[in-house]
């Protein structure tokens, strides 16, 4: 791609990415009154260091593990907290710039930067010690998927990684084209026993045999239409879920569809655009379309249970069930809660007036935890939950 339709690409994909209050084609829904709502506790507040740049609005999410809650800045600070009280445990220079939140296992964490590198961190009391990085690709903006002897990281230029995790040599590679025009996220891959499966920006979801590489399968989720490129956008953005087997995805001006991890037969598909992670439980798939309504899908069959529509165009953040309800922010500062049996509103509260992005996290199922654009990390509960 020339600099100039670079530039125009930038451009236009700041405009799409739903990641800035300037880009709604409408002006976001005003906020009703609820009736009898639930009141809402906050927490605790915390810090966390420097936020996300206007430039990238990357969703940083917090990671979750073991009992501990580990956030990174957009400078390379890695903080660990207790999620019960807030309670910072200790504070760490990693020295990457960071546009995704840590991944990690057993004792390990992987960072990944803008500029491509990755790096594994071994925890210890009170901070890690970094076990190697290396110069893997170009801009990394999901985290890396740490499972046993192996990494793997999907990078903007559309390849998958495999990286051995002692070493952080390469084992193997696989790239997919990427479109003259996509969205500025990506997906995390998906790790099962014997495969890592990956979305690209071409509208396919590939299953790689994670030992060597090779394609186990391929699927075509959603196929671009429309004669302008951005009308051809169907990007696999967001993260897409596995339960008992099958793969649930969607895509942006796209399908949703429910595939078999184990041969990639589609079990269903419906008409869906959305660039949001799916959360899910043993009933229901739960989705933020692109219009911001919320959806309750039957994960057996594709059919809708219920939409709520109140918070259309407030570019709300992926939901997050935490107990019996779903929980979503919004571009100014607003945390919802919503009911996963019929889709009402039940509460509401303000913790800060700045935009969520990340998906939100749950302790249990009482609290959520959220992450917003200036880096402060809420823990918010309703009351008498």
């Amino acid at each position: 791609m020339n600099p100039s339709r670079l530039l125009v690409a930038l451009a236009t994909l700041w405009l799409l990415a739903a990641c800035s209050t300037a880009d709604n084609s409408r002006p976001p829904a005003e906020l009703k009154p609820i009736a009898d709502a639930l009141p809402v506790t906050r927490l605790w507040e915390r810090d966390t260091g420097e936020g996300t740049h206007q430039r990238y609005l990357n969703r940083m999410q917090p990671l979750l593990m073991e009992g501990r809650l580990y956030t990174v800045d957009t400078a390379g600070q890695v903080q660990a907290f207790d999620p019960i009280s807030g309670k910072r445990l200790w504070r760490q220079d990693s020295g990457l710039q960071a546009l995704a939140g840590p991944g990690g296992d057993a004792g390990r964490l992987v960072l990944a930067s803008r500029e491509g590198e990755v790096a594994l961190l071994k925890l210890r009391k009170g901070g890690f010690d970094e076990q190697w990085r290396v110069q893997v690709a170009s801009e990394i903006r999901s985290p890396a998927v740490i499972d046993g002897d192996q990494v793997f990281l999907r990078s903007v230029d559309g390849k998958l990684h495999a990286l051995d995790a002692t070493s952080g040599q390469r084992l193997w590679s696989a790239s997919r084209r990427v479109p003259p025009l996509s969205l500025t996220g990506t997906s995390a891959p998906l790790v099962t026993a014997e495969r890592v499966i990956s979305g690209f920006d071409n509208g396919k979801l590939v299953a790689y045999n994670r030992s060597d590489g090779s394609v186990d399968w391929e699927l075509t989720v959603s196929v671009p239409r429309g004669r302008s490129e951005i009308e051809r956008l169907v990007d696999l953005d967001g993260q897409f879920v596995l339960r008992d087997g099958v793969i649930y995805v969607s895509a942006y001006q796209g399908d949703l569809t429910a595939v078999t991890e184990a041969g990639g037969q589609v079990l269903w598909t419906r008409k869906f655009s959305s660039y949001q992670a799916v959360e899910i439980d043993d009933e229901a798939l739960y989705l933020v379309d692109d219009n911001s309504h919320v959806w309750s899908i039957d994960r057996r069959s594709g059919s809708a249970f219920w939409k709520q529509d109140a918070l259309d165009a407030r570019k709300l953040t992926a939901p997050r069930k935490v107990g019996k309800y779903l929980v979503v922010g919004d571009l100014e500062g607003w945390v919802h809660w919503i009911d996963t049996s019929d889709g009402r509103i039940v509460a509401r509260s303000r913790p800060d007036v700045k935009r969520y992005l990340a998906q939100p996290l749950a302790w249990g199922d009482q609290q959520a935890i959220l992450l917003d654009a200036t880096a402060q990390l809420f823990a918010l509960q309703l009351a008498g939950q």
